[in-house]
């Protein structure tokens, strides 16, 4: 910078490039509102150096200007980039013009001057460099929409998991509440002592449809929370996702709350062992179908005295092990699946129809059907497959085959 044949100019307008291509690379977290400004200050800059600087052109002037010339390259990709298209037309077409006029800087001040021909050739060759940049920032603009897409169907889907929370869980304790309810109206015409003696298994039953509102509500508050940026962390710092923790091991409690808030008695036969190491994912999904269907029994069982639940391992077709899910009832036997017994009441399409998609899913099999007497609904959750039969578990389908458990231990 310090050559006569250098000046001041040609520094100045260097430095001002390289100053802004570095700021959207090393600030760009909390400098972004700079990019824009220091964009078109750069090109202010070069252009008014390009016309005004009055040469000679020596090597050292040319060191300086390729220099720049990489700087501006460097620049119209995070222009191009920006989400919004207003915004990239604004900074990328100056930032190309730039680009596409700096060998004038040159070829102007050289002696003897360049033809026409020559300074076209050599603009039209910065001009292509300023064609791949943008084809460079345009592929990261593409990669940055995947990326938010990507984020928006992952949000919209842990919305819909949160809102079958919602149905599979609330909603059953609410149905135990409506039951209870109604079998208080009828009392209360012919006895209204037994009615009186309901209140306390209404108030269980809507305080316990309570807390499971209030876990879901927490769920939607911290995810809130996590797409706002704030995290939601553990001791060691670590991110988690907000789940709720429902799974086989809470059987015996759920056995023993809904007989305790209806009036039908729910018996449970755990075969042993059934629940050893298994993956959350099948504990979480056996869990549903077991409240799910307990749910149809309050709904839709008419006359319903028992319900039995029975969970145990066993093969099944090409699944090395799998594990059994069976819920029965010995109510009136039903003609119609219980997703389309109650016409008027919309479940929003999360109830054995959802289920049923998220168990082939996985590559089960669930099954709703009517028995001798009552209603039968089973599911099969692979475990594990055998080598040969691995590639064939996408195509298992048709019903659970009903199979006695093993010995078993029961609760009532």
């Amino acid at each position: 910078m310090t050559l006569p044949e250098v000046g001041p100019l040609i520094g100045f307008s260097a430095v001002v490039a390289v100053a802004a291509a570095l700021l959207p690379t090393l600030w760009l977290a909390d400098r972004i509102r700079l990019v824009p400004p220091a964009s078109l200050v750069a090109c202010g800059v070069s252009l008014a150096v390009t016309f005004l600087y009055p040469g000679p052109a020596v090597n050292a002037t040319a060191n300086w200007w390729l220099l720049e010339t990489v700087a501006l390259l460097v620049l119209i990709v995070p222009a191009v980039r920006r989400p919004s298209p207003r915004t990239s037309l604004t900074l990328g077409t100056p930032l190309i013009i730039t680009v596409t006029l700096l060998p004038l800087r040159l070829i102007l001040r050289v002696d003897p001057h360049a033809t026409f021909g020559q300074a076209s050739r050599l603009c039209l060759a910065w001009a292509l460099l300023s064609a791949a940049s943008v084809g460079g920032g345009c592929y990261l603009r593409s990669l940055d929409s995947r990326s938010r897409a990507a984020v928006v169907a992952e949000r919209r889907t842990q919305r819909v998991d949160l809102a079958r929370d919602l149905h599979d869980f609330a909603a059953h304790d609410v149905t135990g509440v409506v039951v209870l309810a109604q079998a208080a109206q009828v009392l209360a015409r012919e006895d209204p002592r037994r009615a009186i003696e309901l209140l306390p298994r209404i108030e269980a039953a809507g305080a316990q449809a309570l807390a499971a509102m209030d876990r879901t509500v927490q769920v939607f508050a911290e995810t809130a929370r996590v797409e706002r940026g704030e995290v939601v962390g553990q001791p060691g710092g670590a991110e988690v996702t907000p789940r709720l923790p429902r799974d086989l091991g809470e059987l015996p409690s759920l056995v023993s709350r809904f007989t305790r808030t209806g009036s039908i008695e729910a018996s449970l036969d755990l075969a042993s062992g059934a629940l050893e190491e298994l993956p959350n994912h099948v504990s979480s999904l056996g869990y549903r179908v077991v409240v799910e269907a307990l749910t149809n029994v309050r709904r839709h069982a008419a006359g319903a005295t028992k319900v039995r639940i029975a969970v145990f391992r066993a093969p099944h077709d090409v699944v090395a092990e799998a594990l059994h899910v069976l819920v029965t009832d010995d109510g009136r036997q039903c003609q119609s699946p219980p997703d389309l017994a109650d016409p008027d009441r919309q479940g929003g399409g999360f109830g054995l129809t959802s289920l049923t998609e998220r168990v082939e899913a996985q590559s089960g099999t669930l099954a709703a059907g009517p028995r001798m007497q009552g209603w039968q609904v089973s599911a099969v959750l692979p475990i594990t497959a055998s080598p040969r039969a691995r590639h064939q578990m996408a195509d298992v389908d048709g019903p659970a085959e009903v199979r006695s458990p093993p010995a078993t231990s029961q609760i009532r």
